[in-house]
């Protein structure tokens, strides 16, 4: 059963792609999950907390986010940021790792791009956890590029 969030509301547009990796994600990797919607959340703080729209999408964020800490307190990757940050960037790796030998191998289909799309969003997603390591940037870097020429 999946959680029913209200609908993203037109303030905060900029947060939606972030909400969607998020759910697309839920079945595949909570961690994802978890970090994707406290990136979405912290973003739509500093963009919209006082229309109602927004503040229902909020809270609603918030309680799942305590409901998901809650239900995996084992779990390092969603209780601590550092083990969180290294799971967000091993994932975010394997992802480019992957889009790109496809991409180099001649095949370009929509999974490569939506691969090379959602690995973009997993570094935004790190910026929750600071200070981005030299790696993370680098990769960054080549995201950008890549994006260019998509």
């Amino acid at each position: 059963m999946s959680y029913q969030f209200p609908p993203c509301p037109a303030s905060l547009k900029p947060i939606a792609h972030y909400l969607k990796t998020a759910t697309e994600h839920d079945g595949r990797d909570v961690v994802v999950s978890y970090w994707c919607r406290v990136y979405a959340l912290e973003t739509a703080l500093r963009i919209d907390r006082k229309s109602d729209e927004a503040r229902k999408l909020l809270t609603s964020l918030m309680d799942w986010l305590e409901t998901q800490k809650a239900e995996h307190k084992d779990n390092e990757a969603i209780m601590s940021s550092v083990p969180g940050q290294a799971h967000i960037e091993n994932y975010a790796l394997k992802l480019f790792l992957w889009a790109d030998s496809q991409d180099r191998g001649g095949i370009f289909n929509k999974n490569v791009v939506k691969a090379f799309y959602s690995c973009g969003m997993l570094y935004d997603v790190l910026n929750t956890f600071g200070e981005l390591s030299e790696e993370a940037m680098q990769n960054q870097m080549k995201m950008s590029q890549m994006n260019l020429k998509i």
